[in-house]
């Protein structure tokens, strides 16, 4: 036993010290069991970068939709609110001065023209990723947008009937039509804002 350590110690002084900054003779150190990474593919890497580029474009027309849900929310309640001004001015005893009807027009026009552009860039928006159809708040906010979109292209024509039907008796009617729809477009629009900003 004493003879093997002898022997042990003896092999161990004969061997050269390794010299800082001299590299190790090759066959000799770690050895490496795992195989070397096979070269990137081309044709991945492009795809790579493609996915990358429309997650990117995508996430900024998200980003630029929701800005455009708020503001399509805000001159949507603000359209609301003249309009019941102007509703009012016209058939609830307000003395029908026209003064609300001006301002309930443009911010009309105002506000559909924001929910257009706030749609189309959801609309847009580069989808790579496949997604599966479930029930969920993305859904949930597609269907509350859907109905507010028909309840837009209705307040529009409405809108118009009921002021080319000024002094008809009907006017009031389609005013009241106009009116219901209006609430309804903006509950909806509220419910598709509220559903992925509060989720």
């Amino acid at each position: 036993m004493i003879a093997l350590a002898a022997a042990l110690m003896l092999s161990m002084q004969g061997a050269p010290a390794e010299q800082p900054g001299q590299a190790e003779p090759p066959g000799q150190g770690d050895v490496d069991l795992l195989p070397k990474p096979a070269a990137p593919d081309p044709q991945e890497l492009a795809r790579q970068q493609e996915l990358e580029s429309q997650l990117k474009t995508r996430r900024t027309m998200l980003q630029y939709h929701q800005i455009g849900g708020m503001l399509t929310l805000a001159t949507l309640g603000a359209t609301v609110v003249l309009g019941q001004l102007n509703y009012n001015d016209k058939y609830g005893g307000g003395g029908d001065t026209g003064r609300y009807y001006d301002w309930h027009k443009y911010l009309a026009l105002t506000s559909a023209g924001i929910f257009a552009a706030t749609g189309a860039l959801a609309i847009f928006a580069p989808s790579p990723l496949p997604k599966p159809l479930r029930l969920d708040t993305a859904v949930l906010h597609k269907i509350s947008m859907g109905i507010a979109t028909a309840g837009m292209v209705t307040q529009i024509v409405l809108g118009f009937v009921t002021a080319s039907k000024n002094g008809s008796v009907s006017q009031r009617d389609y005013a009241l039509a106009h009116q219901i729809i209006g609430y309804t477009t903006f509950g909806a629009t509220a419910v598709g804002f509220g559903v992925l900003t509060f989720q």
